[in-house]
């Protein structure tokens, strides 16, 4: 009998789970609005007759396009600007479906998608603590970036901002579901995916339409945690940036 460990040895496993949680949101955020940009399509379908549709097709069909997003960024930064992920390209790619899947699946189900906010939101810890490790040397006086050092910081920027995202439909949703009325102006149901992206990057760059506003007292404190962290990400990354960039090491 073949054991399992005997197929994928413990290394690679190991490997496998840092590149979930390297990859994880920032392949979620891709997948998010591959759904947001098709939410009136897919609306149709949770008709009782679609079904199978729902819960089958979609979910593949999600996850392939998200697969080929990311394959498009890797063809884009190839092997020589960002070496390390290169290498883990088919593992991204992996992550990449999975995520696709799963925002199907948490649009339908709400202990799915109670399931990806904790996910999401442990995956940002982990992702924080790495990051704070390496702000200090991002922030030494003579500290010049590398390319590969920009990718880390705008990967976890887009970390944090997937987080935003979830955490702001998952306080619309608590509100719904303990009929605490609206926590945003979004739209209803699937639709309403797409005004939590708009919303969040509206925050996070700092612009501030207005059109969308947080409702209640909670999701207004939320928001303006989301802010602060948001002008303090982007004030370090505007910063690092104008220190310069030089070519990594060979």
């Amino acid at each position: 009998m073949i054991r399992f460990s005997e197929i994928i040895s413990s290394d690679q496993i190991k490997l496998f789970k840092v590149v979930c949680i390297n990859s994880f949101n920032s392949c979620y955020l891709i997948s998010l609005l591959i759904l947001s940009l098709f939410s009136r399509q897919i609306a149709v379908l949770f008709a009782p007759d679609y079904y199978v549709y729902f819960y089958v097709l979609l979910p593949v069909v999600n996850g392939g396009l998200s697969m080929l997003v990311v394959a498009l960024f890797f063809s884009l930064i190839k092997h020589k600007v960002a070496p390390s992920r290169y290498q883990n390209k088919n593992k991204v790619l992996i992550v990449s479906f999975l995520t696709g899947v799963l925002t199907i699946y948490a649009a339908g189900s709400q202990i799915v998608a109670l399931g990806v906010f904790l996910t999401v939101m442990y995956v940002t810890i982990l992702n924080l603590r790495n990051f704070m490790r390496k702000l200090w040397v991002y922030l030494a006086p003579d500290k010049i970036l590398t390319k590969e050092d920009m990718l880390n910081f705008s990967s976890f920027f887009v970390s944090l901002i997937t987080a935003f995202i979830v955490l702001n439909l998952t306080v619309s949703f608590v509100h719904d579901f303990f009929g605490a009325g609206q926590a945003f102006n979004f739209k209803p149901g699937i639709e309403g995916i797409l005004d939590a992206v708009y919303f969040t990057f509206i925050c996070v760059t700092t612009v501030g339409f207005g059109d969308i506003v947080p409702l209640t007292p909670f999701a207004k404190i939320i928001v303006s945690f989301e802010c602060i962290s948001s002008y303090i990400m982007l004030a370090l990354f505007i910063g690092v940036i104008n220190r310069g960039i030089t070519k990594a090491k060979q």
